[in-house]
């Protein structure tokens, strides 16, 4: 078993409850005006349901957090809720979270394993598959409960991905016969997106490096697989990214390096410019 020590609530925090982008929209919106607030009367204000021990209301501040939506404090039973530059955005560009740019920056951050929520990031980090690669729901369970140290209730994530959850019209995990994490191709939509992903992700893991390495790209920022990339469409992304300038490649290194020439804050701007 491993040594890491997790909490069955750290672990579980959603309880049985999947996300919902309504739900979501009207955290965000509470947030917006940096509401305080007891669970109880985010509930009245919301309509979102909750009780005394379980409800919907502190699992979806929760998931706003993880996706990078929303900063949150909780003092004495109050809810304090601000928006993240990136909440802002998005609550901006995309206010009922319709629009799968927004989707794929949810699920992005979800499944970080810095800022993300355990489950989620353990998929893409931990859990020992490949692309196309499929792993018994059995085997996954086993995996989980042997890293966290408490069993994982695994249907808020299935239902997240599968049939009409909110990141099932992606495509990035197939739960048919168990576990799968799709591959997918670079889509011209999501550039701004892709390069959101990375240099946040380069910021908060590398940030006094302005050059990194493929190794460090995939093990330790691990981009492309949250994106649903093999290798190859991995080094085509990033020559997208460099063809308007937010990286620079060098290739005369084998392998080759990653330049950082953009900052996340100037990419923030333009996430959803390339929508049709």
């Amino acid at each position: 078993m491993s040594e890491t020590k997790y909490s069955y609530d750290a672990v579980n925090f959603h309880k049985t409850f999947a996300p919902q982008d309504s739900y979501l929209s009207k955290i965000l919106e509470l947030a917006s005006e940096q509401y305080i607030g007891t669970k109880e009367d985010i509930s009245q204000i919301t309509g979102i349901p909750t009780g005394k021990t379980s409800g919907k209301v502190v699992p979806h501040i929760l998931y706003a957090y993880y996706m990078g939506l929303i900063s949150y404090k909780l003092e004495k039973g109050k809810y304090s809720l601000s928006l993240t530059p990136l909440g802002k955005l998005v609550r901006e560009n995309d206010k009922y979270l319709f629009e799968d740019v927004t989707k794929m920056l949810c699920h992005y951050n979800l499944c970080d394993d810095c800022i993300g929520a355990n489950i989620w990031s353990f998929v893409y980090y931990h859990l020992p598959v490949i692309l196309e690669e499929t792993m018994s729901e059995t085997a996954m369970k086993r995996k989980y409960s042997d890293y966290f140290g408490v069993s994982a209730d695994l249907t808020p994530l299935k239902k997240t991905y599968s049939e009409d959850g909110f990141l099932a019209v992606l495509g990035l995990l197939d739960f048919t016969e168990g576990v799968k994490i799709k591959s997918l191709f670079y889509n011209d939509s999501m550039m701004y997106v892709y390069a959101y992903g990375l240099l946040s992700s380069w910021e908060r893991l590398f940030p006094s490096e302005h050059e990194i390495t493929p190794d460090q790209l995939s093990v330790k920022l691990n981009w492309g697989k949250r994106f649903g990339f093999d290798d190859d469409e991995v080094l085509y992304a990033l020559e997208r990214l460099a063809d308007s300038g937010i990286i620079k490649l060098n290739k005369q290194l084998v392998p080759y390096t990653l330049i950082k020439t953009s900052e996340t804050s100037a990419v923030l701007p333009h996430l959803y410019d390339l929508l049709n």
